[in-house]
């Protein structure tokens, strides 16, 4: 297991989700918003993709996506918390410029938690254990 990033499985399935989470991990000491940001950034794209392989993408905002994903019984209510959560904050830090170290702790917390349910979802290996998240 590697260990420069607790994202480092996203490689497996896009090598920009793995490098979002790093960028997240890197920024978060000095700049926890642009941390926030960059996981906003990777859950958006990690919706993209989970709706693509449903057939379900049609654009639309990052919200709305999330609903559809949702109503389609694609993302359980639990994993789709995780993303609005993480949305919510990333657009707090967007928008407010606006983030704590707490709120970045959180977001990569959550953002870990939702990659690992992707990984195990569309990998494949529904048994995978990441390890601590450090």
């Amino acid at each position: 297991m590697p260990l420069d990033s607790n994202f480092w499985f996203l490689r497996h399935h896009d090598e920009t989700l793995a490098q979002l989470g790093r960028y997240a991990e890197r920024y978060f000491q000095d700049d926890p918003a642009t941390s926030i940001i960059k996981l906003r950034q990777l859950a958006e794209l990690l919706s993209r993709i989970i709706a693509a392989r449903h057939a379900l993408y049609e654009g639309g905002t990052f919200d709305e996506i999330l609903r559809r994903l949702r109503l389609e019984r694609v993302l359980p209510r639990n994993v789709a918390d995780l993303f609005h959560t993480v949305r919510k904050l990333g657009n707090t830090a967007v928008h407010d410029a606006k983030g704590t170290h707490r709120d970045a702790l959180t977001a990569l917390k959550l953002a870990h938690q939702f990659s690992v349910w992707f990984h195990r979802t569309f990998g494949d290996d529904p048994d995978f254990d990441p390890g601590p998240f450090l």
